[in-house]
């Protein structure tokens, strides 16, 4: 009969032994020579181990996607400010926000705002980048349904590198989703520019409005005039058109912004239309100080009536109507390519009054 073999406990030292076994295990992905393969507990232990190591993996991609600004995060609309950053939309049109209220009511907001944390604790947390518009319609849905699910904003944490970066990510967010005025371009080059984002107004539209064209950022410059000069008295400057805008602007550029100071300053004008009607005078009073002197050519006789015909069957005509001179071109030979080389002709003439 055999013999029992008497078991005896592990002494302290020994389960020390056994303790820093398992740990060099853990640390290194061996064993320690003589303990044998790998105990069915010490491999449950290193399962753990690693799927702790893909979960801290996992949060790391989520703390560098928030770093970022790339993850959208709940926000109490309480905590925003919108003061941040001077807007660049001045107002918004009451039929649209309806219907972007009605969209939120039904479907919710389909797009995050941006927003930058603030370093001033003592106020709201984070002021607002871009999303103007959608901030302003949940507030109005949170005022009349007060349900939770509008007293919050899903929103991008950015980090913009200065005051510039800022202003460029709220422009161009505008730029894509809703157009603004030229007015509205004009005056927010200026205030980014008297805030200190960029070195002058010319920098600002450069920057700003990177993505337009030469002829796009020359005429946001001259709204930029206009609201340096009337911005505190212009009643309705969104109202206006470009053409209108350009024709105030070179009236401004020849030095006679005292002259419609003083009428903005001493009539209140009701309407747009009341208002630009002020304007209008006194820019057909100064455009009609300008002459185009042509000299050295004879002209024919036939001008005095307003007709002038040409051996190559082109008829030039000229008709006077209310407050402006029209010129039409007839014949078999005009085509959009001509009238295209001729309006350019026209434009270098009058580059010279």
């Amino acid at each position: 009969m055999a013999r029992r073999r008497r078991l005896n406990a592990p002494s302290a030292e020994d389960l020390a032994k056994i303790a820093d076994g398992f740990a060099a295990e853990q640390t290194t992905g061996k064993r320690p020579a003589g303990l044998g393969p790998t105990a069915p507990i010490a491999r449950v232990a290193s399962d753990a181990a690693g799927v702790s190591t893909e979960e801290r993996i996992k949060a790391a991609k989520y703390d560098a996607a928030k770093e970022h600004g790339l993850l959208a995060l709940n926000i109490p609309l309480d905590s925003i400010t919108v003061d941040h950053l001077s807007r660049d939309r001045m107002r918004a049109d009451d039929d649209e926000m309806n219907e972007l209220r009605h969209s939120i009511l039904a479907h919710g907001l389909r797009m995050p705002i941006e927003v930058l944390e603030l370093s001033d604790a003592d106020g709201p947390k984070y002021g607002l980048i871009s999303g103007w518009r959608r901030l302003a319609a949940l507030r109005a849905l949170d005022l009349e349904t007060g349900k939770p699910e509008f007293a919050q904003v899903a929103a991008l944490v950015r980090k913009p590198k200065d005051a510039s970066d800022a202003y460029i990510s709220m422009v161009e967010e505008n730029e894509i989703r809703a157009d603004l005025s030229q007015f509205e371009r004009g005056r927010i080059a200026v205030i980014s520019a008297g805030q200190g984002a960029f070195a002058s107004v010319e920098e600002a539209v450069d920057a700003l409005f990177a993505a337009g064209s030469k002829a796009k950022r020359s005429k946001i410059r001259s709204f930029a005039l206009i609201f340096e000069e009337l911005g505190d008295l212009l009643a309705f400057p969104t109202h206006m058109s470009e053409r209108a805008g350009l024709r105030l602007a070179a009236a401004l550029k020849a030095g006679k912004g005292h002259n419609f100071r003083n009428v903005l300053a001493n009539n209140i004008a009701e309407s747009f239309e009341a208002e630009w009607k002020l304007l209008d005078g006194l820019l057909v009073d100064h455009e009609s100080g300008f002459k185009v002197k042509i000299t050295e050519r004879r002209i024919p006789k036939s001008i005095e009536h307003g007709v002038i015909e040409l051996a190559s069957g082109i008829t030039i005509e000229k008709i006077n109507s209310d407050g402006y001179i029209d010129i039409r071109f007839r014949g078999k030979k005009v085509d959009n390519g001509l009238v295209d080389s001729l309006m350019l002709e026209i434009q270098g003439l009058l580059e010279k009054v």
